[in-house]
Parts: structure tokens; C-alpha cells; sequence
């Protein structure tokens, strides 16, 4: 759950799981990141990088869990956030989804740090403790 990943990369598009994927910030199945003339999401696909970067394919490095499947949930590249788009998005194929990962942060400044809303952060709190 983030920016978007770049399902085409060589890293990662033979361990991409595209029934498991979507973008909840255009409503489409295809969370590819947004990038403009002077703006260049990466996050998401860094972050799907380092668990299932393929090994052995003369690139550079190999995610920690290479054979492992990913999806992209992009939902983070947009001008405002709301409970419902963050409900959807932790909700989103939980029968083909294992593991969901987040970075919530109103800026990529390294400093500045965001959390989830207040529905989602209590269903998070209840899931935990139920």
C-alpha cells in the first residue's frame, strides 16, 4: 500500500501478482505509479524491491524474499486521503494477500511522519486486540 509499484521492472515483474493489485487512486486495476516532468514516485516499487527482487537475473540486487509474489495497492498518490480508501485498500483480496505493507507520511522529507485515520487506525487497534 503505497505510491504505486512498477509491475514492468525487470526486478519485480515475473513475481507480480496483477488478481491481487489495484489503484485506489484512479479506480483501476493497474496501481503503476504516477510520474510527471517534475515528480517521480518510486517508493512503492523500492519497497516491493527489497522483499522480491528476482535473484540471478544480471541486475543488481535480489529482494530477501525473491520468490516471493507481490502486489501493488496504490493509494498514497493522491491530493487527500480518506478512512474509506484506507479501509479499501487493507481490505483488498485478503484471500490472495498475506502480508499488507504501509507508509503513511504527508511528505517524502524523511522527517515528517503520518499515521493512518482515525476509522482505520481503531479497526487496526481492534484487529490487533480481537
Amino acid at each position: 500500500m503505497d505510491d504505486g509499484v512498477d509491475y514492468m521492472h525487470p526486478d519485480l515483474k515475473f513475481n507480480y501478482n496483477a488478481k491481487a493489485s489495484y489503484d485506489f487512486s484512479s479506480n483501476d486495476p493497474y496501481p503503476y505509479p504516477r510520474y510527471t516532468d517534475d515528480w517521480f514516485n518510486s517508493h512503492g516499487t523500492r519497497c516491493a524491491g527489497e522483499v522480491a527482487a528476482a535473484r540471478d537475473n544480471g541486475i543488481c540486487g535480489v529482494g530477501v524474499a525473491y520468490d516471493s509474489k507481490i502486489a501493488g495497492i496504490r493509494m498514497l498518490d493522491q491530493p487527500y486521503m480518506t478512512d474509506l480508501i484506507e479501509a479499501n485498500s487493507m481490505g483488498h483480496e485478503p484471500n490472495l494477500i498475506d502480508i499488507y505493507s504501509a507508509s503513511w507520511g504527508p511528505t517524502d522529507d524523511g522527517k515528517t511522519v503520518d499515521g493512518p485515520r482515525n476509522a482505520t487506525m481503531r479497526a487496526i487497534v481492534r484487529g490487533v486486540n480481537e
